[in-house]
């Protein structure tokens, strides 16, 4: 057979299988008749579609690209229309023209470009977005570039990486940082008003750090009452340099990305139905403030409350009222506490903290007996008691001067020593917190 013969065959069994191929191949056609264009082209169609249909608008969970976390999330809002014209809103701290924290909407233009994938751009400026994007940072405006121009690395060209009917995601074209968009389920100032109440729950002035809990494995979380946290094994002792940003929500919080920790992974909080702690998505991880630790540990006083006392407390309490009456009939004890016992003066110590009347007309005096104190478990707290241990010089120069005063009152310190349970009014900021000992046999509560 000639060399021409053995091609022809060949040609011919080539088309044979293309043919046989094309054939298959009408049953799966819709795979692959669109040209990346036109698929574009429907994506955009149908992301514009989604976008004017919130009737809401949206709330936009943006972040800015910096590497190493400075900036917390940002909530914003934003309302899009067919003729390209969108409104968002938002109060945070780096609008302008005197309107930082101040809830203000503007508007402006946004368009759909069909690049290498789908952008949503906001092609004008906007006096709530821009000031992420603008290379002149909001201290520096309007004269000085912010990091070689660099600005807060805000992005108002977002790729479009996901879309849904209520979920849309996005990631900033330069700087890559993360934003999420998310139908509002209410008004925009509701929302503000809604997450602000619940930021204000689970954040406080006196405790920014929380316990990360996932089964065995316990860290802690920094930092988190300024949008962005760190985590580490010790409070003090950060994993890594850079932290995780999150957007503050009306049920908890969202961090900007997912994070894992004993292999549960976790990227949204929310507050339980008890009010106790944030949970995630699965219920695998749990974050609770350290109240144990602020409550335990704050020098303020914390005060018994005598309504609370076992009926062992009691009796001694009363025993050293008693005791008090042979200094002078007007002596009273009034209360007793746990705390430093002296704010002001060098002679303090921290402990058992009493506080007396001299007389009807006097002022309370207050004096400490020291205690020292260690937390054995999440939750609980052992009180020990020294024999030996110092009073300060109030408690020694008015009471102390007599011996069945002072024995009645270390008598009452080494019966208040012992483990205790702790049950907080407010595991995120507690003003109360209920002591009971293992065994049940003491009881008591402190307030401050």
């Amino acid at each position: 057979m000639m060399k021409n013969d053995i091609r022809h065959i060949t040609l011919g069994l080539a088309l044979a299988v293309l043919a046989l191929a094309g054939c298959t191949g009408m049953q799966e056609k819709d795979l692959f008749e669109e040209s990346p264009a036109l698929r574009i082209e429907h994506s955009a169609n149908k992301l514009k579609e989604i976008l004017v249909s919130a009737p809401n608008g949206w709330v936009m969970q943006y972040y800015t690209g910096d590497a190493i976390s400075v900036f917390e999330g940002f909530n914003l809002f934003a309302r899009f229309e067919n003729s390209g014209k969108v409104t968002i809103a938002g109060n945070h701290r780096f609008l302008r023209d005197g309107n930082k924290n101040k809830y203000t909407e503007a508007s402006s233009l946004y368009e759909l470009l069909r690049e290498d994938g789908l952008v949503l751009a906001f092609n004008t400026w906007n006096d709530v977005l821009t000031p992420f994007v603008d290379p002149v940072a909001f201290w520096a405006a309007p004269e000085n570039l912010f990091k070689d121009g660099e600005g807060m690395m805000g992005d108002q060209n977002l790729v479009v990486t996901s879309m849904t009917q209520n979920e849309i995601r996005l990631r900033g074209e330069r700087y890559r940082g993360n934003v999420r968009l998310i139908r509002a389920d209410r008004d925009w100032k509701t929302y503000i008003s809604d997450t602000e109440e619940m930021k204000k729950f689970i954040t406080s002035d006196k405790i920014d750090t929380y316990y990360l809990m996932a089964g065995n494995e316990l860290m802690y979380c920094v930092g988190l009452r300024n949008g962005r946290y760190r985590l580490s094994e010790k409070i003090n002792n950060y994993l890594k340099d850079d932290s995780i940003s999150c957007c503050f929500t009306p049920t908890g919080l969202y961090n900007e990305e997912p994070d894992t920790v004993a292999g549960h992974i976790f990227q949204e909080f929310k507050l339980n139905d008890e009010r106790t702690a944030l949970v995630n998505e699965d219920g695998t991880v749990r974050l609770v403030a350290t109240w144990d630790t602020y409550f335990v540990e704050s020098s303020d006083i914390k005060w018994m409350d005598p309504e609370t006392m076992s009926e062992n407390i009691k009796t001694l309490f009363s025993q050293v009222d008693t005791d008090l009456k042979a200094i002078g009939k007007t002596y009273t004890l009034q209360r007793i506490g746990f705390g430093r016992s002296q704010k002001e003066e060098l002679d303090y110590v921290d402990g058992l903290v009493l506080e007396w009347l001299p007389s009807k007309r006097a002022k309370p005096v207050v004096g400490g007996l020291a205690m020292k104190y260690s937390l054995p478990k999440i939750g609980q707290v052992t009180y020990t008691y020294d024999e030996n241990a110092k009073a300060d010089e109030k408690l020694k120069s008015e009471l102390f001067k007599k011996p069945a005063v002072e024995a009645s009152v270390r008598q009452l310190a080494a019966a208040l020593a012992g483990t205790y349970q702790m049950t907080p009014d407010n595991t995120f900021n507690p003003t109360s917190v209920q002591f009971q000992t293992l065994d049940g046999a003491k009881s008591f509560s402190l307030g401050f």
